[in-house]
């Protein structure tokens, strides 16, 4: 079985799409979905999203709206199957935090397929849209108004954009402490972090960004002390430093979006957070240099 789902995966990702094809799953995640009561389905998604939107400031007023947009868009997404990202549920919650926030630009750091650059560019079709990735071996998707970057956004002098009205996105699997700093030192404010696992979940994906912001701000865990999880059979360490959970400094506020997945019937989400980050020091330059 794990031979064959491995092929179905690669003439899924490297061969069919340059004729244009593509296998499909019996029900692609999506594609089942309530028809008769379409509206309670909505009702219940726009009260875990409108009390969401409430606590991270945001204008609650017009989910309703954007979560009835956005179910007349999924279905039209242009790649199917995006096992290993951003599923329905992560996607619905890009979409609606993407447009309360309406940022004039949003850097993603973790291209993968293309499908949320993708989401991006359809959310905010004003704001510029520039996705990261160190490589492009797993993307199948170019939108005309995406810039695709072959590297990390770290050592990208990220010409033309204002921090102060972007957005970021980080699903990238890199450590969230990293990351926080170079945010941080590059003057950015809002942060959107995904696989934001608490320590004793950190088995749920092969590569977590530890420490995650979860992580950091876990006052029973201490500098120097060693995380060990064991995942399909093989077992990983990480020892949380001083320089990490410094970082939680850096935040201002975080908001966690719903766990989604009880009310939808699709997978959870798995730890999506907004975050809004500290002010720079006063003689901070807004796009300087911040290595891990």
């Amino acid at each position: 079985m794990a031979f064959r789902w491995a092929v179905y995966r690669f003439l899924n990702r490297h061969v069919l799409p340059r004729w244009g094809w593509a296998l499909r799953k019996a029900s692609p995640e999506g594609d089942n979905h309530a028809i008769s009561h379409r509206d309670r389905l909505i009702g219940a998604v726009v009260a875990d999203l409108a009390l969401w939107a409430t606590g991270a400031r945001l204008d609650a007023s017009r989910v309703p709206a954007l979560v009835a947009e956005f179910l007349d868009l999924y279905p039209r997404r242009p790649v199917r199957d995006n096992a290993g990202g951003s599923g329905f549920n992560a996607s619905l919650s890009l979409f609606v935090a993407a447009r309360l926030i309406g940022p004039a630009t949003i850097v993603e750091c973790g291209t993968f397929q293309g499908h949320s650059a993708w989401l991006f560019a359809e959310a905010c079709p004003a704001a510029r849209v520039v996705s990261f990735d160190i490589e492009h071996d797993n993307l199948t998707l170019r939108h005309a108004r995406v810039e695709y970057r072959l590297g990390d956004w770290s050592d990208d002098a990220l010409d033309g954009i204002d921090p102060a009205s972007a957005l970021l996105f980080f699903d990238d699997h890199v450590s969230h402490a990293r990351r926080l700093r170079e945010a941080h030192g590059r003057g950015f404010r809002l942060a959107l972090f995904d696989d934001d696992l608490p320590v004793h979940a950190l088995h749920a994906t092969g590569l977590p960004p530890a420490p995650t912001l979860s992580m950091l701000h876990d006052d029973a865990l201490a500098a120097g002390e060693t995380v060990v999880w064991r995942r399909r059979m093989r077992e990983h360490r990480l020892t949380v430093t001083p320089e990490d959970l410094a970082a939680r400094a850096l935040v201002s506020s975080r908001h966690a979006m719903p766990d989604l997945g009880w009310t939808t019937g699709y997978p959870a989400n798995q730890g999506l957070v907004l975050v809004r980050l500290a002010p720079q020091a006063q003689h901070s330059s807004p796009l300087s240099s911040v290595r891990p």
